[in-house]
């Protein structure tokens, strides 16, 4: 079945005159979008690229920069890379969660430097997940996350610590930064013991948007989060991750924040004052998994674990539920032009998919086809930067070149 999202604010824009109204197309090989504005909202509806339309942007065959090794020099030796940034001048940092720093190295990659470090002090990071992620601040500042401890470091471009932002209840997670420096921040959801039987759980994430000091600037509500199993017995609970569960979304889009779920094919952008101001919508098939998808995805999961663990799982699971439909869409990235890349569901058994690019108003500009591997962290103007790890475990941050002059 294809389908483009309806929600109640598509349902009032049906049922006003638009303001405005523009059909593009011809002038990008065929793709359709048509743009309305209903109550001051710029709802843009497109149609799905055929799989053949491909931007003439060029990957390069081969990243033109790989960090990382097996042994040697520590500084190279990278273990839980969360995040990645290249700077203005060339060099790039990596949130190296392992050892709890941010390690810098320069165009060449060449470590120059490993800033933070494990601790409480100012500058420094917890003992789990961070830092979790880094990236610009206004001016030439870095500024990098510290998830649990829920506290944000600035530092200048030498790594010299400026500030910490401490995070307000009950917001822990540090999304990305606007460029006037507010803060995109979301909550944790969390399993309470004891307190829910067997069957589905799907939690909620709240966001909001935070000033440079990390005060509350504005809420921006709750969006359901992912689905998991509850197996309650004998005062006792196992928490399973439901096969093809959805999950929330939350980027920093230019001067707009995006938030939401990926049930639909609706990306929902408001403004630093948390007003919607854009929805932006793509047709997709809509296609239900099956049990047999489902169970192949648990064999696959728990397949390293002994026969008794994977027959308890088995024997849990039973009753568990199939989720009515597949995600509409997998991870949302912006880049350094204002773009949207939206990367399609891998549905299973399948090939990895590709990431429909929308331009900065949320018009589909066609498919690009990204390295399979790759994690990606940061989309430059002439550069893909992201994270891999081989089959061996050794992790490497590499730089791809990006050609966009074919568009």
């Amino acid at each position: 079945m294809r389908t483009t999202a309806l929600t109640g604010v598509s349902i009032l824009a049906a049922a006003v005159v638009a303001i405005a109204c523009e059909s593009t197309g011809g002038g990008r090989s065929g793709l359709e979008s048509a743009a309305r504005d209903s109550a001051g909202i710029t709802i843009v509806d497109n149609q799905e690229p055929a799989s053949e339309t491909r931007l003439g942007w060029l990957i390069g065959e081969a990243p033109i920069l790989s960090i990382g090794a097996l042994e040697g020099n520590p500084a190279y030796e990278l273990y839980q890379v969360r995040d990645a940034a290249k700077l203005p001048d060339g060099r790039i940092v990596v949130a190296n969660a392992g050892s709890g720093e941010l390690r810098v190295f320069d165009a060449s990659g060449t470590h120059l430097a490993s800033w933070g470090g494990r601790g409480e002090g100012p500058g420094e990071f917890g003992d789990f997940a961070a830092p979790w992620n880094v990236g610009p601040w206004p001016g030439d500042s870095i500024a990098a996350s510290d998830l649990y401890a829920r506290r944000v470091s600035v530092f200048d471009a030498h790594g010299a610590h400026g500030r910490t932002i401490v995070l307000g209840d009950p917001y822990y997670r540090l999304f990305g930064v606007m460029p006037d420096g507010k803060m995109c921040l979301g909550t944790i959801p969390a399993f309470e013991a004891g307190t829910m039987g067997t069957g589905m759980v799907r939690r909620e994430v709240e966001y909001a948007i935070a000033s440079p000091d990390g005060s509350l600037h504005v809420a921006l509500g709750t969006y359901p989060a992912s689905e998991w199993y509850i197996f309650a017995e004998g005062g006792g609970m196992a928490v399973y991750p439901q096969p093809f569960r959805h999950s929330a979304i939350a980027q920093v889009w230019g001067d707009l924040i995006v938030i939401g779920s990926n049930d639909l094919y609706e990306i929902r952008a408001f403004t630093a004052d948390g007003a919607l101001t854009r929805i932006v919508r793509r047709e997709h098939d809509v296609r239900s998994p099956t049990r047999a998808e489902s169970d192949a995805h648990l064999d696959e999961l728990y397949e390293d674990r002994t026969e008794q663990q994977r027959a308890r799982a088995r024997a849990e699971l039973e009753d568990m539920p199939l989720l009515e439909t597949f995600p509409a869409f997998g991870r949302v990235l912006t880049d350094s032009r204002g773009h949207l890349w939206v990367e399609d569901y891998q549905l299973p058994g399948a090939s990895p998919p590709p990431w429909t690019v929308f331009d900065p108003e949320g018009r589909v500009l066609g498919l690009m086809e990204l390295p399979p591997d790759l994690s990606v962290r940061e989309i430059g103007e002439d550069y893909i930067l992201g994270s891999v790890s081989d089959d061996f475990g050794i992790e490497r941050v590499q730089l791809w070149p990006l050609d966009r002059s074919g568009f």
